[in-house]
């Protein structure tokens, strides 16, 4: 009977759970000091900024992530996923003006943050995927009806 439950409730999540593409931006980074040396297994913040259309517009979402570098000195995060200070990430209006991150450092796991830069954020295959997915073929003499046979739309 609990086999049948399990199975049964399994089933009913699966059915409710919608595909979505996910609500972050992977970064990766190697942290190094001043001398070019690698910042191993210490705690650094990293603060995000999107800037709307220029390398200095406004700041429409900024968050911050509080993480401990690899014994290689990496860290791997998702951008939308830290603490957010300004806006919010599902909120962002991406389909209107350029974007642009900036990222900035605090190696001593403080909030004096040093600026590593802004940099235009491009397309990415989600976005180029969703591009063409919105194009939807018609058939048949009304333009404006989607037909679904066997073979597909």
């Amino acid at each position: 009977m609990k086999n049948i439950l399990l199975t049964l409730l399994v089933c009913l999540s699966l059915m409710n759970s919608n595909a979505q593409a996910p609500q972050g931006i992977p970064y990766q980074s190697v942290i190094r000091n001043g001398s070019g040396a690698l910042l191993m297994n210490q705690a650094v913040h990293v603060r995000f900024s999107i800037h709307d259309s220029t390398m200095v517009g406004t700041i429409v979402y900024q968050e911050t992530h509080t993480t401990t570098t690899s014994n290689l000195g990496m860290i791997a995060l998702s951008i939308g996923q830290g603490t957010p200070s300004t806006g919010m990430f599902s909120s962002i209006n991406w389909g209107v003006n350029s974007k642009f991150m900036q990222v900035e450092l605090d190696a001593a796991g403080g909030n004096n943050y040093t600026d590593l830069g802004t940099q235009q954020m491009m397309s990415v295959p989600y976005a180029l995927y969703s591009n063409a997915a919105g194009e939807v073929k018609s058939k048949g003499s009304n333009p404006k009806t989607l037909i679904y046979t066997s073979n597909g739309f």
